[in-house]
């Protein structure tokens, strides 16, 4: 009788169990829950090879092939996958050690950075559209910040790390890990010169998504503790942005304790809550953060999900009208995590329908996405016969090269 080769979750238990981790410790140290090894190890989930990079480090493995079956060699190495990548790329990595001419003045700056934001939350293509403004961003800011003196030097060097955190959110999902590493210290190297809290906490919120990415949740949690505390003093009298920056550590504190399976992620969202409803404006809709009260139910569901709760996400959900968050980007974000709770339960013509919801809201969102990939990939494969034609054309959709 000829022996069944391991699945890639068997391979992952017999690692994890090799290497002496309980499937708790195994969570944290990689930045997943508890309840995704589980699902992956028990074959209710599939191991993506963004889960299957995260886990790989801790488990000794170098070839991914090792997780995945003697027939898979991965590369451990993330490849760009938008067209836009080289120029950021490029700008990023001009350092203009010679500069000359008249820097843009900080008004210009704030309106373009401003609107560069507005057009990433807006806009249905928003990789496409902030990867066309992204290399003359970062090259207007940078030369401000070189040559600027004074007041205008600290708010040309906030200014600065805005634009270098709108790259990091644009390289997220491309798979290019040092180049995010590289914004997010430029970020913050810029937000600290300016000496301003509210640029370095945003600056902190923005390092702490990638140190829980790849699996550094606890260092995460102590930096935005740090941040919470600079900016907790000034909120009482310092007006609007400082409740705002507060209640968008605290989404992020929760965010970081759900990806580990720490309940406690509960009593941060609660927190932001608190704040939203009580230090900001009915209505208030952060330019740049978008932390509103929308956004609050969106991380509730989001926190549900990571805590392996599809029955608490869809609770939190059903409340929430997805036209009432204001970001096209986030809206998108908002199907595929519903579409993540029906897959934890198993519900493919569930999974589907959401993920469709989300292509149409944003296709860029889905096409970018790890999560939506896996999903749409694993429909492709098992979805029942009356869907599985839709699935199919779902999956060739975001997963066909960029025009």
């Amino acid at each position: 009788m000829v022996d069944q080769p391991l699945s890639p979750g068997q391979r992952v238990e017999r690692l994890r169990r090799a290497a002496g981790l309980s499937r708790e410790r195994l969570a944290s140290v990689s930045g997943l829950s508890p309840t995704t090894v589980k699902f992956i190890e028990n074959g209710r989930r599939s191991l993506t090879l963004r889960a299957a990079q995260q886990l790989a480090p801790h488990l000794g493995v170098h070839d991914l092939g090792d997780l995945f079956g003697p027939a898979v060699s991965l590369s451990l190495d993330g490849r760009a996958s938008h067209p836009a990548v080289d120029d950021v790329r490029r700008a990023l990595t001009a350092w203009h050690i010679t500069i000359s001419g008249e820097p843009e003045r900080p008004e210009y700056l704030r309106g373009a950075v401003d609107s560069a934001w507005q057009t990433w939350h807006t806009s249905r293509h928003q990789r496409t559209e902030a990867g066309a403004v992204l290399p003359g961003l970062l090259d207007a800011t940078q030369r401000a910040a070189r040559l600027h003196t004074g007041q205008d030097r600290r708010i040309s060097l906030a200014l600065l790390a805005q634009a270098y955190h709108l790259a990091q959110a644009y390289l997220a999902w491309h798979g290019d890990r040092e180049l995010c590493w590289l914004t997010v210290d430029r970020g913050m190297t810029a937000a600290l010169d300016a000496d301003d809290p509210l640029a370095i906490a945003q600056a902190t919120w923005y390092g702490a998504h990638l140190l829980r990415a790849v699996g550094r949740g606890d260092e995460a949690l102590e930096r935005l503790g740090e941040a919470r505390a600079l900016i907790e003093p000034h909120v009482a009298d310092g007006g609007t942005e400082w409740a705002e920056m507060l209640a968008d550590l605290h989404l992020c504190l929760a965010l970081t304790r759900a990806r580990t399976g720490d309940q406690g992620a509960w009593a941060d969202w609660d927190t932001a809550r608190q704040v939203v409803e009580r230090a900001l404006p009915a209505g208030y809709v952060g330019l740049r953060t978008r932390v509103s009260r929308p956004l609050v139910d969106v991380y509730a569901v989001m926190c549900a999900v990571d805590l392996g709760d599809p029955d608490e996400a869809q609770r939190r959900a059903h409340a929430l009208d997805p036209a009432s968050i204001p970001s096209t980007e986030r809206r998108g974000r908002h199907f595929v995590e519903l579409a993540r709770s029906a897959d934890l339960e198993g519900a493919r013509e569930a999974t589907l329908h959401l993920l469709v919801r989300a292509e149409a809201t944003s296709p860029e969102t889905v096409r970018y996405s790890p999560a939506a990939q896996d999903m749409a990939a694993r429909l492709a494969r098992e979805a029942p016969a009356s869907v599985r034609a839709e699935a199919v054309e779902l999956a060739q959709r975001i997963t066909s090269p960029p025009q």
